[in-house]
């Protein structure tokens, strides 16, 4: 089957090639330098525009880096031709033989760059890892699930054209900065070719990240520690992510094609992670190989960050770290520091401390709020079906069963009293390991005081500080959604992949109390809830264990 691509790709490159022959040694000429400037204007301003302004933790990340590069290079194309054609709009006449012959090569010549560039630009957005039957660098079963050459083209078009462009950022195009592509960008035609899309679920996981999204921590270097057999010395790299990280805003998931170190020098080196180390549902922390390709470094279902450490071996020319890519984007990395990598993979997550002191800010005690917290996954008193959730999204479950997944909306009440049991929306998605957490958030008497309206030191926080569930190792939860039922109506909100990081986003209430909240969070299965707080400040106790399957309607 890549026979196919492999026929496409010569039929296209010859097609350019015939077409400026017929047009002529000077028009073949003046295309073919518009392709080089337009690719290196595209290669230029790709990232920055991408990691400045595009990456924004939601699903066009995925095409922000295929789609930017091919529209900067197809742009500067036309623009440039469109210049060239005012400028020299007369063709100079050759011989008929130098035009077709000399003419024809250089439009080959443009037709491999072109095809290199969209090939490149493709490769950037989110598909399966096999295209046409073509695979052309992933994680294999032969390298024991680590990143590797499947297959070549028969002519190789985006490795030529970055071959091209990375001579010429150390030459003739080189930028005012010591930052050439090649030392900034090595191996970019097997990154698009297949790299960048072997993700989770053969391509339909996350292949983009938002820069904010994620943290680098300590870089460990360890000249003892065998990173994969046959090898010596090895790196460790410490980075958190948050929810904006998340595939589906559900969870991190991390495939060893996705991350990889740069070493520094004007010729470097690329290693690919072999182990790392992650929290595990219980608290503690476990490390793995990347030694099968269904080994994945992911977060805990249900918690909204997760702290991940990764294990490079040391590179064959001693070469130091300058960079971490992730998920497409590089991040610089702070200067290593000697240590054991061995004890850091055996540490314990600090996780925080549960919630002990239940002295209220003015004196008494803590109210206990355990009947506001319900483990029920719910959208009553709305009542809808697929054909009126829009403008909110909904996903079926294998039983057929239909739960929201996104969005905001405002239903009417009692407009949909009868609802067919196929298409009746049962709540809010959430992923196996996990479960629906609802806190009534009400205003009023007895109720939780999220408004300051009986205590001054509470309204004395501020609204700018987070509304969090905190469980009994230290762990915090902060909303996805709420439920907000008016007097004419119900509003719904729910978006897990943007967790609700002020109280001030969270609707007003008038102070009569004829609004009902219920505010949402997505909580793992098996912890014990202990306590709610805004910021730091602990304003309710309970004791809540959340169970599999007891949110279920």
């Amino acid at each position: 089957m890549e026979s196919v691509l492999n026929i496409i790709v010569i039929g296209l490159i010859l097609l350019i090639g015939y077409w400026w022959a017929n047009q002529g040694l000077f028009s073949s000429i003046l295309h073919c330098l518009c392709v080089i400037a337009a690719g290196a204007i595209a290669l230029a301003f790709w990232e920055p525009l991408v990691t400045g302004f595009l990456l924004k933790g939601n699903k066009f990340d995925n095409y922000s880096w295929g789609l930017t590069l091919g529209l900067l290079f197809v742009g500067s194309l036309f623009i440039l031709r469109l210049i060239t054609d005012r400028l020299a709009p007369n063709n100079v006449k050759f011989p008929e033989i130098v035009n077709n012959i000399l003419g024809g090569l250089v439009g080959l010549w443009a037709g491999v760059l072109t095809m290199g560039m969209t090939m490149i630009a493709c490769g950037f957005i989110q598909a399966p890892v096999e295209i046409m039957g073509f695979v052309g660098w992933a994680r294999t079963g032969q390298n024991y699930g680590l990143p590797s050459e499947v297959m070549k083209l028969w002519i190789p078009a985006a490795e030529i054209t970055e071959g091209f462009y990375a001579t010429l950022s150390r030459g003739a195009l080189s930028p005012f900065r010591p930052t050439p592509l090649a030392e900034y960008y090595p191996q970019l035609a097997g990154t698009a070719l297949s790299l960048h899309r072997d993700t989770f679920f053969d391509g339909d996981g996350q292949s983009a990240v938002s820069p904010e999204s994620v943290t680098v921590g300590v870089l460990t270097t360890d000249a003892n520690f065998s990173a994969k057999d046959g090898s010596k010395g090895a790196f460790a790299i410490e980075f958190s992510v948050d929810s904006g990280a998340f595939d589906g805003g559900e969870q991190f998931i991390l495939s060893a094609a996705q991350a990889r170190l740069l070493s520094d020098g004007k010729r470097p080196e690329v290693a690919f992670p072999t182990q790392f180390n992650q929290p595990n549902p219980n608290g503690e922390r476990a490390t793995y190989k990347f030694d099968d390709m269904s080994n994945y470094a992911s977060s805990v279902p249900g918690e909204q960050d997760a702290r991940i450490v990764l294990v490079f071996p040391a590179f064959a020319n001693g070469g130091a770290p300058r960079f971490l890519q992730l998920k497409g984007v590089r991040f610089a990395l702070p200067t290593s520091v000697q240590g054991d990598i061995g004890s850091i993979l055996g540490e314990a997550e600090e996780v925080g401390s549960a919630p002990q002191d239940d002295t209220a800010p003015e004196g008494g005690f803590v109210a206990d709020i355990s009947n506001f917290v319900m483990v029920k996954n719910s959208i009553m008193p709305a009542q809808l079906n697929t054909n009126i959730l829009p403008p909110m999204t909904h996903t079926t479950n294998r039983d057929g069963a239909h739960f929201v997944s996104g969005g905001k909306g405002t239903y009417k009440k009692g407009a949909t009293m009868s609802v067919s049991r196929s298409q009746r929306i049962r709540g809010f998605h959430h992923t196996p390991g996990t479960e629906i957490v609802l806190l009534d958030a009400s205003r009023r008497l007895g109720g939780i005081d999220i408004y300051g309206d009986g205590l001054a030191a509470y309204k004395a926080i501020g609204r700018d500080q987070p509304l969090e569930l905190v469980d009994s190792r230290g762990k915090a939860y902060k909303p996805i959604g709420w439920v907000l039922d008016r007097p004419g109506d119900v509003e719904l909100a729910f978006d897990p992949s943007r967790p609700i990081s002020r109280l001030s986003d969270l609707p007003s209430q008038p102070s009569s109390g004829e609004h009902k909240l219920r505010v949402i969070f997505v909580v793992p299965t098996g912890v014990e809830l202990t306590g709610l707080r805004i910021g730091k400040t602990i304003i309710g106790r309970c004791s809540t264990v959340v169970l599999e399957g007891s949110s279920t309607d």
